[in-house]
């Protein structure tokens, strides 16, 4: 069990651990190993499973997603091919499972063998090993699962199969699976979420570090995952206290921060100021989708906006978006480093009432409702716009 913990974030130590496994319970190979939401799942994909053999397919997606997820498999696709398309309907050990599993409460486990059928299976288990095991090299299963986990894809079905005719599993060897399950079940479960967020964040980084600007992504817990080349160069700064601090994640940092946070899980968008001249701002859940970046992605992404290098390009791109006047792109620079409509008044010499009458239209125009609103939709332009243009005035 020690070796399979150590595994979990380890594909190719994941499947030596696995098969080290079977060998201590006395088997010679795993069968499967699935992470499903419920039996139903597990025989709908059986087809699907054959056709793509490799775990990474299906590891490539994290939990919530609610597919399954093949987290170990010794056998070939011809044979899951044939159970799963002409023998799963009589399949004693399968029926004596599912009995089992009816059984089960609420996070238990169960575990099955051929040896444990009763004897009037006796006569189908002899012509199903003889079709269908004996035919694929397989002598003897023993197969377990779990019910009621709360994770979608947290129900882990295992099987463990003896390559050889012989006496089976032994009775001390099927409580032992039973009771080292839920063990082996949270491990199947983080060695997939794992393996999915490291596809998720591998994607992510690549397209984080074609980007000029700076740019975070936490996970749901705030812990970093990224901080982009821009993002560390920023933090390196004197001034950048704040973003230092913000690195060690968001959870740890002032109020504002940890609301920020809180929007951003629920899939919203915002910014804040920090010291500095820095604007940070959060990508809402379609931002990520329009950037690349599914929604199912398990964290959240902030962007830093340097408000002396920036705002020009910023605005150059909501002025041809929005259609805004040669006036109004004057006012939304001023507001994008950190002026307020009096400030942008007293500067151009002109009445606050015509400040604030532009100020309504870059509103009106832009679709947002306050100042705060409308900094973090021109900082978002800058990411999701695509063209070679945005590349030039971001470089």
């Amino acid at each position: 069990m020690m070796d399979l913990w150590g595994a979990v974030a380890d594909e190719q130590r994941w499947a030596h651990a696995l098969h080290a496994y079977a060998l201590s319970l006395g088997g010679d190979q795993v069968g499967w190993f699935v992470l499903a939401r419920d039996p139903q799942q597990l025989v709908e994909q059986g087809a699907n499973f054959a056709a793509h053999p490799d775990p990474e397919y299906w590891l490539h997606r994290p939990s919530t997603s609610g597919m399954p997820a093949l987290v170990g498999r010794g056998i070939t696709a011809q044979a899951t091919a044939c159970y799963a398309t002409r023998y799963r309907e009589q399949d004693p050990l399968w029926d004596a499972a599912m009995e089992r599993y009816a059984q089960a409460p609420r996070g238990g486990v169960w575990v099955v063998t051929d040896e444990a059928l009763p004897p009037s299976h006796r006569r189908r288990s002899a012509a199903f090993h003889n079709e269908f095991l004996s035919r694929h090299g397989i002598g003897t299963r023993m197969f377990g699962g779990s019910r009621g986990a709360h994770h979608p894809g947290g129900n882990l079905f295992a099987s463990v199969y003896r390559l050889r005719n012989d006496e089976g599993f032994t009775p001390a060897q099927v409580r032992r699976f039973q009771r080292e399950f839920n063990a082996v079940r949270h491990a199947a479960f983080l060695h997939r979420e794992t393996v999915a967020l490291r596809a998720r964040v591998s994607g992510l980084e690549t397209l984080m570090e074609r980007l000029s600007l700076g740019m975070l992504f936490f996970d749901t817990g705030g812990r970093l995952l990224h901080a982009n080349a821009r993002a560390h160069a920023l933090a390196q700064q004197r001034e950048h206290t704040s973003l230092r601090k913000l690195l060690a994640g968001p959870l740890q940092a002032d109020a504002a921060m940890r609301a920020l946070f809180a929007q951003s899980l629920r899939g919203g968008s915002g910014c804040a100021e920090l010291p500095g001249g820095l604007v940070l701002v959060a990508l809402s859940a379609g931002d990520l989708t329009g950037m690349g970046l599914s929604h199912g992605a398990p964290g959240i992404a902030w962007v830093l906006l340097e408000r002396s290098l920036d705002a020009a390009a910023a605005v150059a791109l909501a002025r041809q978006a929005y259609h805004l006047s040669p006036a109004e792109a004057a006012l939304l620079l001023a507001l994008m480093r950190g002026q307020t409509p009096q400030d942008f008044a007293d500067a151009r010499g002109v009445r606050i009432r015509t400040a604030r009458t532009q100020m309504s239209t870059l509103l009106l125009k832009t679709r947002t409702q306050r100042q705060q609103e409308l900094v973090a939709l021109v900082a978002r332009l800058m990411l999701l716009s695509p063209g070679e243009g945005v590349q030039q005035q971001v470089a």
